[in-house]
């Protein structure tokens, strides 16, 4: 499986899409290991958005969740609270990020950042939707 390519196609669909919306926003993508396999922030897209998408990607990646699923999960008194404490600060619960799984098997995370939650998350997930393959698939 070539994964820069997907990442690569991936990246490209979230740009169309955040065309689209009229939102810029940063991409990034990283596989199991937390090794970046891209990022890349288009024209616009805010300066910190590079850094909460490689966040989201990270998190995904590693915890194999949605950050928007996490979220209620890691909150104050929630069994998973202390995970967010973990890692250096590198995990983030912020929606806009995505778990990508080949052969059911989990293989890297995409996070996108630029708009507001509500607004990653819709461009996310349309591009998810174009982007995927057979042999690659975005968990939802």
């Amino acid at each position: 499986m070539d994964l820069l390519a997907f990442a690569k196609n991936i990246a490209d669909r979230v740009e169309a899409q955040s065309a689209r919306a009229n939102v810029p926003v940063a991409v990034c993508v990283i596989d199991i290991h937390g090794n970046i396999i891209l990022k890349h922030r288009m024209s616009g897209a805010p300066t910190f958005s590079i850094e909460l998408s490689e966040r989201k990607a990270y998190t995904s990646a590693l915890v194999g969740l949605r950050t928007a699923d996490l979220s209620p999960l890691v909150q104050p008194g929630q069994e998973l609270f202390p995970l967010m404490g973990l890692s250096g600060g590198r995990f983030c619960s912020m929606g806009g990020g995505a778990p990508l799984t080949s052969e059911g098997q989990l293989v890297a995370g995409v996070g996108v950042s630029g708009g507001t939650v509500e607004q990653d998350v819709n461009i996310l997930e349309s591009a998810l939707r174009e982007a995927v393959r057979p042999a690659l698939t975005a968990t939802s």
